[in-house]
């Protein structure tokens, strides 16, 4: 406290140039001397780079960089050059590499990280295993997907993971929305997508589920996750428009890579590309991708064009996967029907029988008879027209 008080002050002297120099010069004095005698010290990449560091009169016996696989290889090597006697670098090499603008740069192998290099080389890599954050039914894909099918879950992560919105299929720990009428667009000069459609699906499940789960109205438990900074902001203003601005408290929106390293109870990924023919862009990134499926602790609503992103072979698996597990629904408009009372009942998970229930006759199933389920919305694709799907988005998350 007398150290931040006394920062404070330094802060509020006035004084000549070389004065306010001299302030700064004391401040950082002040931190070298605390990192002097600190036994612990957590600091950023850049910053173990700054003129405190270079004031130590020592160097460090553990440097451990977390999210390595995210950092280039300059940028990891500046804690190292303070010196130490070993490093550990922790990261997922599935998941988001380094942000890299330049096309140049990254073509010649700017955006490989340290991790990624000893990895490639044949470095003993270790793998935790054990996951702790989401329902065994998120982890089940990108395990086998991406990881191997190396991936276990913790001890009671199922209970602790499992809440009330699972009682409706569509609402479960993973679920596909097939939204086959929806449309990319490209705004006129810009490299970024934005999908209407996809909005407004989104825009009626949130409003669905704050209002029969109005535990999730809070930015800390739901998000809304996409690709593109042109969805981000659609996003954004039509939730204000739709339900105010005290939305922005409501609900977490913003971009796959600006959620590295965030959780949520319920993440909505809008994937936004919807054409007739051609490439889905860098949503094909598994890495990305990747990302985006695993921010949910309990569900995680994968909002889409199944024909569309099947052209892509990861997303394609993905999609069977929900086939696979009924976790598939194929959505027309108007959009808001979906979530209607009645049309959610035909979505309600069917509870165990008692062990000791023995069915009569008036019990058994009429042969023949259709299973609602699969009579919901199953129209056929009616595709409107489109581009040719390929785009880059320029822009990243702050």
């Amino acid at each position: 406290m007398q150290v931040e008080q006394k920062l404070a002050g330094m802060d509020s002297q006035s004084g000549d140039k070389q004065k306010q120099g001299g302030t700064l010069k004391d401040k950082d004095s002040i931190r070298a001397s605390l990192v002097e005698e600190a036994v612990i010290v957590f600091s950023t990449l850049s910053f173990s780079g700054s003129h405190v560091f270079s004031k130590l009169n020592r160097g460090f016996d553990v440097v451990i960089i977390d999210e390595a696989a995210q950092a280039v290889e300059p940028a990891t090597l500046v804690p190292l050059a303070n010196g130490c006697k070993q490093v550990f670098l922790v990261g997922d090499p599935v998941q988001l590499p380094a942000t890299v603008i330049s096309t140049v740069a990254e073509k010649f192998g700017y955006g490989m990280s340290l991790f990624k290099r000893f990895q490639r080389a044949g470095y003993p890599v270790q793998m935790l295993r054990t996951q702790y954050r989401m329902h065994p039914d998120i982890r089940c894909f990108p395990s086998k997907e991406f990881y191997d099918n190396a991936l276990e879950d913790g001890l009671d992560v199922r209970i602790q993971t499992k809440r009330s919105w699972h009682e409706y299929r569509c609402f479960g720990p993973f679920s596909f929305f097939d939204i086959h009428e929806g449309k990319e667009s490209q705004p006129s000069g810009s490299g970024s997508w934005v999908n209407y459609d996809e909005v407004e699906f989104v825009l009626a499940m949130y409003h669905k589920l704050v209002t029969r789960y109005p535990e999730l109205k809070s930015s800390s438990k739901l998000a809304v996750i996409t690709p593109y900074r042109n969805q981000v902001k659609l996003f954004r203003d039509k939730f204000k428009e739709t339900f105010g601005t005290e939305s922005e408290k409501d609900v977490d929106i913003g971009t796959i890579d600006g959620f590295q390293g965030r959780e949520k109870d319920v993440a909505i990924f809008s994937c936004v590309r919807a054409s007739k023919e051609g490439g889905i862009g860098f949503v094909a990134d598994f890495r990305r991708m990747n990302v985006g499926i695993t921010r949910a602790r309990s569900s995680v609503l994968v909002v889409g064009s199944a024909a569309t992103l099947k052209r892509d072979e990861h997303w394609k698996n993905l999609v069977e996967s929900a086939e696979k597990g009924n976790a598939i629904f194929k959505v027309s408009k108007p959009y808001p029907y979906f979530f209607s009372d009645s049309n959610l009942k035909t979505f309600e998970v069917k509870k165990a029988m008692p062990e000791r229930f023995e069915a009569g006759p008036e019990d058994m199933a009429v042969d023949g008879a259709p299973d609602l389920d699969e009579m919901v919305q199953a129209e056929e694709p009616d595709w409107g027209e489109a581009g040719d799907g390929e785009g880059f988005d320029g822009g990243y998350d702050d």
